[in-house]
């Protein structure tokens, strides 16, 4: 069953935000999850945004992705304590679904069985987007070579785009980020609204 989340985007520095939020949630006994997206790759404001805040034009914001009802119960509690934290509530918004693009490549067929593995075997609610068809060549005149040699024995590489509901994008990109030879974009979120 596919859960609803919302991006709430919180003006306030993440350690107090972060600080209030897991407390919060502590305190109440809620079994809710709260992500921040800087600490999961999360693309959260547009390349002009990035430089206003660089020039301190505008405040530090948190950008967290919290399920549904959440929302609400943590905008309560961020009113009830407005004169004494320094943090407001900036927007909430709605998730549609969530995506990054990806490109890999491997030199040692172990390597490149991994990789079909994982990426042929998405788990449920993701999808692949973007032509994604890996492409392995095998060419015997290459062996012995030095990985950084300009021809190999075994090549894989491959490209596309994940795309699926915001939790199970997130901990996909979680599973693979560490792996040898993959590049990973940000994770990019598209709204309901």
């Amino acid at each position: 069953m596919t859960k609803g989340y919302y991006e709430v985007i919180v003006e306030g520095t993440l350690d107090l935000v972060k600080g209030f939020v897991l407390g919060y949630l502590e305190g109440s006994g809620i079994k809710g999850e709260a992500i921040f997206g800087e600490e999961h790759h999360v693309e959260n404001e547009s390349k002009f945004g990035q430089l206003m805040r660089l020039v301190r034009v505008k405040g530090q914001q948190v950008h967290m992705i919290v399920g549904k009802g959440l929302h609400d119960l943590l905008k309560e509690a961020i009113s009830r304590r407005k004169d004494e934290l320094k943090v407001k509530i900036v927007s909430v918004r709605e998730i549609g679904d969530a995506s990054f693009d990806f490109s890999y490549k491997a030199f040692k067929k172990e390597l490149g069985e991994i990789l079909k593995a994982k990426f042929g075997n998405l788990p449920e609610g993701l999808g692949m987007e973007g032509g994604y068809a890996p492409e392995e060549k095998v060419n015997p005149e290459g062996k012995g070579v030095e990985t950084y040699a300009p021809l190999h024995e075994y090549e894989l590489k491959a490209k596309g785009r994940i795309r699926g509901d915001i939790k199970p994008v997130i901990d996909f990109y979680g599973e693979i980020e560490h792996i040898a030879m993959v590049e990973l974009g940000d994770i990019k979120i598209s709204y309901s609204d």
